[in-house]
């Protein structure tokens, strides 16, 4: 009876520490998917603002233009 109770406690322990082993992994995981997240959300915010500098300077040219077509 002895023998199967200590079986028994090394099987929950070898349970429990491989739960807390997949939520330690998990939990870095998640995290590190959520700084990859905001690293590219970051970077999309960049790309669109230069994205918008570029359709502001060539909706000027446009305009210069059209204003040039309206002189001549």
């Amino acid at each position: 009876m002895n023998e199967v109770s200590i079986f028994l406690v090394g099987q929950a322990i070898a349970i429990l520490g491989g739960l807390i082993t997949i939520y330690v992994k998990t939990t870095l995981k998640i995290k590190e998917l959520e700084i990859r997240v905001t690293m590219i959300e970051k970077e999309d915010a960049r790309m669109m603002e230069k994205l918008d500098k570029i359709e502001r300077a060539i909706n000027n040219l446009a305009i210069q233009l059209q204003n040039k077509q309206d002189r001549e």
